[in-house]
C-alpha cells in the first residue's frame, strides 16, 4: 500500500502502472474487505466532466454539488455506449458528474464498494435513481404520472410479463423510453457479462437476470402521439405494433440482447420499404404478419400492410 502510494505520487507513472495493475486493484476490492477503502483511493475512472483524463473518486466528491448525496456512475462495454447513453442524459443536463466505469471488472468491484466517504454509489441504469428536484419539477412529475396512466396500462397489457412494469421516467431528456433494471438484480451490462462466460451457471440465469422496467419520456413527440391515439382507441392494433417496436429498440439502446433479433429485423425492413414505397409481394406479406408473434395475430396480411401504411 505504502508503495502505491509512492507511485501514486508521479501521475504519469502512476498511469502506467494503473494500465498494468489497475484490473488487480478492482479485484482487491471486490475480495480484500480489510483494504477495500485504502483500494478505493487508488482507483482511476474517466467521468462526464473529466474529458480525456482520468478521476478519482476523492475528486469527484470534491466536485459534487451542494444538494448532491450519492455518487451516479453507469457501467457498460466502452466509453463511447456509456457517454452517449439516453440514461445519462437527465443527470448530465442537471449538472451533475456521472463516472463512466466500462471495464467487466467494474461490474463485480461496485458491488463490493457500494459506498466512498460517506456517499452511496447509485446505478443510474437501475430503479431508484432520484435526482435533487425542485418542487414545480416535483408536481410536473405526478400530474405527468396520472396523464399517462392509460398508455402506461396499455403498454405493459401488450408487453405482458417481458417487462415488470411501465411507468413515467423522470431521467429520459431526448429519448423516448429506456429499460431500468431493478435496483439488487444485474445491471444490463453484467448481464451481458454473465451471457459471455464460457462455464456460465445456466440455473442462475433464471433469478439473477434483469428484471426489466420500462420507462416512457413524457416530453417526448413519439409518447405524446402514441397516447393520443391509445385514448382513442386503446385496441389500436398499429399503436400496439409500435410498442412492440419501441421496447425492443430500448433493449438495445439500454445494453440488452434482442431474443428474437430476426422479427426486430423484419419490422424495420417492412418500415423501409414503406419509407421506399416498395410494395410488398404476398409471400412477403405472410411472412411480415407472421413475424409479429407479439401480442396478437394479425387478422390479415391486406390489413397489416395498411396499418404499417397508416404508420408511414
Amino acid at each position: 500500500m505504502e508503495l502505491f502510494d509512492e507511485i501514486a505520487e508521479d501521475k504519469d507513472n502512476f498511469k502506467k502502472f494503473y494500465e498494468q495493475f489497475g484490473k488487480n486493484i478492482k479485484l482487491g476490492i471486490h475480495e480484500d474487505s480489510t483494504n477495500r477503502k485504502k483500494l478505493a483511493e487508488f482507483l482511476r475512472y474517466r467521468t462526464s466532466a473529466s474529458g480525456e483524463e482520468t478521476s478519482t473518486l476523492k475528486e469527484y466528491v470534491s466536485r459534487m454539488k451542494e444538494n448532491q448525496s450519492s455518487i451516479y456512475f453507469i457501467t457498460g462495454e466502452s466509453y463511447e455506449t456509456v457517454s452517449q447513453s439516453s440514461f445519462v442524459e437527465r443527470v448530465r443536463k442537471s449538472g451533475y458528474e456521472v463516472i463512466y466505469m466500462v471495464d467487466p471488472i467494474d461490474e463485480y468491484c461496485v458491488q463490493q464498494l457500494k459506498e466512498y466517504d460517506g456517499k452511496k454509489l447509485v446505478s443510474v441504469t437501475k430503479e431508484g435513481l432520484e435526482l435533487p428536484e425542485s418542487e414545480e419539477e416535483k408536481k410536473k412529475f405526478e400530474e405527468d404520472k396520472v396523464k399517462f396512466e392509460k398508455l402506461c396500462t396499455v403498454m405493459k397489457d401488450v408487453l405482458d410479463k417481458k417487462v415488470q412494469k411501465v411507468e413515467v421516467s423522470n431521467r429520459l431528456v431526448s429519448s423516448p423510453c429506456c429499460i431500468v433494471t431493478g435496483e439488487y438484480g444485474w445491471s444490463a451490462n453484467m448481464e451481458r457479462i454473465m451471457k459471455a462466460q464460457a462455464l456460465r451457471d445456466s440455473s442462475t440465469m433464471g433469478y439473477m437476470a434483469s428484471k426489466k422496467n420500462l420507462e416512457i419520456n413524457p416530453d417526448h413527440a413519439i409518447i405524446k402521439t402514441l397516447q393520443e391515439r391509445v385514448d382513442a382507441d386503446a385496441e389500436d392494433k398499429t399503436a400496439r405494433d409500435l410498442i412492440v417496436l419501441l421496447f425492443e429498440t430500448s433493449l438495445l439502446t439500454s445494453g440488452f440482447s434482442l431474443d428474437e433479433p430476426q422479427s426486430h429485423a423484419n419490422r424495420i425492413f417492412r418500415m423501409i420499404k414503406l419509407g421506399l414505397d416498395i410494395a410488398e409481394d404476398e409471400h412477403e406479406e405472410v411472412e411480415a404478419a407472421a413475424s409479429i408473434a407479439e401480442p396478437e395475430a394479425v387478422a390479415g396480411a391486406d390489413e397489416d400492410a395498411s396499418r404499417m401504411e397508416e404508420v408511414d
